[in-house]
């Protein structure tokens, strides 16, 4: 049986109907008609969904000095003094945890990945986990803050699947999405629901959203909003909620916005945007009629500042603006929309209203550009602080006192160096090594102690990799390192 997404909708209110009662009472698919409806519900969304999840991936945001929990309160109260350990971002003790986690839509099949710039801006590594398990490392990582998004290219991608964009433009409210991304770095999580919005305006961003109430929740963050067709409609932002869980409305930036935003960033390393330099007000009709006894709606402009393209064109404070562009100001115009569209070096039209006379204004904006800068990557220690430096690996070690064992939460009978630094610029900083964790094993042999840890890894064969089998409080982990990230040179 052909089964298309207008089918669907039909189908759907038809099942809503069937299976719900006016008094809430439980009621059971009696006919064999029910059920294949229902089965062919879940069909089509579970098709969506293993049709587009090969082009979303989980992704991974490294941030601060990589400790385990019990090492980072040891260093606090051994250091309470210094008030920059204070402002460590809270790091996860776990390799499969790190700081911060999102999710992200691969649009490019050399390795391009759109997320939101919460997600990885200002952190120190990045990477991503595909569908099929591939863990893939980010060499370059373009936040634009202003709408929230950000572009990743991954090292060694290639072939893999991208998705496919749909045209934000014609969505309307009650539209049925689906959404795929990985809460709680649950992967793979699929949700429905409609649309709520499609002009949904909040402070934090330039551009109006799309609201819906699929769900949305912590670690959703990049991941894809589609329509019926698996198509992307929309980059998961977030969503408005008063306890930190999901409460019905989820946020999402256009695909038509995102895309450019991300062509952008590719092209560029920024976005162009500029503004005309005005703060408005709506008038309610009471406020209008009390400037001009016709008048139902108006823009009032606030404040006009110095020198800006706004000002050049003429604008002044006590202007109403009653036109923009051709549309006319009514009270439900949305002012924000003034500045989400418009382009550098275009001008715009509106018309004013000043001393009861509807004057023609012309505003021509300049280019302006926006970069994300990139924070100064923290110093390492010297290396003559640690007891040992592994300068291959980037690690600072000391010796294992039986007294540490029981103070960071060992293991009881853990054996080997206690790892004390990690290096930002490492292998073993991205693979999730940690302050706070022992070193037991490398390949097939058991560490003691320090001394014959050094004396392990000087006999490292060079351009093979190792495998770390590593202890902390959250048990333990095996870790392989690259042999060509051990000589010291990236």
């Amino acid at each position: 049986m052909k089964f298309d997404c207008r089918t669907f909708v039909c189908y759907l209110f038809t099942f809503v109907i069937a299976t719900t009662s006016i008094a809430a009472e439980p009621v059971s698919i009696e006919s064999k008609a029910d059920a294949v409806l229902a089965n062919d519900l879940s069909k089509l969304v579970r098709n969506v969904a293993d049709r587009v999840s090969p082009g979303i991936v989980t992704v991974y945001a490294l941030r601060g000095p990589r400790m385990t929990l019990p090492m980072r309160l040891r260093e606090q109260t051994n250091h309470s003094h210094q008030p920059t350990i204070s402002n460590f971002r809270h790091t996860t003790s776990t390799l499969e945890s790190p700081d911060d986690q999102g999710s992200g839509v691969i649009i490019d099949r050399e390795g391009w990945v759109l997320t939101c710039s919460h997600v990885v801006e200002n952190a120190n590594a990045v990477f991503v986990r595909t569908a099929d398990g591939r863990k893939l490392h980010a060499s370059e990582v373009v936040c634009d803050p202003v709408s929230d998004l950000a572009i990743i290219k991954l090292k060694d991608a290639a072939d893999l699947q991208e998705v496919k964009f749909a045209d934000s433009d014609s969505l309307s409210v009650g539209d049925w999405v689906i959404s795929l991304a990985s809460p709680y770095d649950l992967q793979r999580s699929v949700s429905a629901g409609i649309i709520s919005s499609t002009q949904r305006w909040v402070p934090s961003s330039p551009y109006p959203l799309i609201q819906n109430d699929a769900c949305t929740n912590p670690g959703s963050s990049g991941g894809a909003l589609l329509n019926l067709h698996g198509e992307v409609v929309g980059i998961i932002e977030g969503a408005i909620t008063m306890t930190g869980e999901f409460q019905g409305i989820g946020l999402a930036t256009p695909i038509s916005v995102a895309k450019d935003v991300a062509d952008q960033l590719r092209m560029n390393g920024y976005v162009e945007r500029c503004r005309f330099g005005f703060e408005t007000q709506p008038l309610t009709p009471d406020m209008a009629k009390l400037l001009e006894p016709s008048l139902q709606a108006g823009l009032y402009v606030k404040d006009v500042m110095p020198r800006s393209p706004a000002s050049l064109a003429g604008l002044c404070e006590g202007d109403v603006i009653t036109e923009f562009d051709g549309k006319t100001v009514t009270q439900s115009f949305a002012p924000d929309s003034i500045n989400a569209n418009v382009a550098t070096g275009k001008s715009h039209v509106m018309k004013v209203l000043r001393d009861h006379e509807v004057i023609d204004l012309e505003i021509s904006l300049k280019h302006t550009s926006h970069t994300s800068a990139t924070p100064a990557m923290p110093q390492s220690p010297p290396t003559d602080s640690f007891e040992h430096y592994d300068s291959p690996n980037r690690l600072g070690l000391s010796t294992l006192k039986p007294s540490m064992i029981r103070e960071l939460d060992l293991p009881p009978g853990s054996h080997g160096p206690l790892i004390t630094h990690v290096s930002y610029d490492s292998e073993a900083y991205r693979e999730g090594i940690a302050a706070g964790m022992v070193v037991a094993r490398i390949n097939d042999q058991r560490i003691e102690n320090l001394s014959q840890y050094a004396e392990v890894t000087k006999d490292l064969e060079p351009g093979k990799p190792s495998l770390f089998l590593l202890q902390s409080n959250q048990g333990t982990h095996l870790v392989m390192l690259e042999a060509n990230k051990r000589n010291g040179d990236e």
